[in-house]
């Protein structure tokens, strides 16, 4: 991260306390710290968090699988929402699945979350299918999105 202040790595499961309070402060339904915990210590679960300080302010979780980097959430604190965190912390997170070897980055998002779209667009998703009445929360469609991981030349 560029921002003075801020700092970037990736989690473990001494993290799970805070991923879990942050996911609680932005999500309806989040996961719990045992969770958390139990993921953060498998090879295949994928967790960068940023933080100022000691707080976290923001989050990627995900899964990393034959070439694949499956992204659950990517969350901000609503106080650091607007400041170019999220961008960043998707380019990063991005960057890094590429050199462990990801082809491709998929995830859903709700239709309706213009704020998330726009992030998503900005760093190089596109559109990839539609899933109708994906969320059960409200019958909301899901958009599946796709980043193709650039090829060095």
């Amino acid at each position: 991260m560029h921002e003075s202040g801020l700092h970037t790595r990736l989690l473990g499961p001494e993290d799970a306390r805070a991923l879990a309070g942050l996911e609680a402060s932005v999500f309806d339904d989040p996961w719990d710290a045992g969770r958390f915990e139990t993921l953060l210590g498998q090879d295949r679960f994928f967790a960068v968090g940023v933080f100022e300080g000691p707080r976290m302010v923001a989050y990627l979780t995900a899964y990393i699988v034959a070439g694949e980097l499956e992204i659950v959430n990517v969350a901000v604190d609503g106080a650091r929402r607007g400041q170019g965190i999220g961008g960043a912390l998707l380019r990063y997170c991005l960057e890094r699945a590429r050199l462990l070897g990801a082809q491709r980055a998929v995830l859903e998002v709700r239709s309706g979350n213009a704020a998330a779209r726009a992030l998503y667009k900005s760093c190089g998703f596109t559109q990839a299918g539609l899933r109708k009445g994906y969320y059960a929360d409200s019958g909301e469609d899901a958009l599946v999105l796709e980043w193709p991981a650039p090829h060095d030349s």
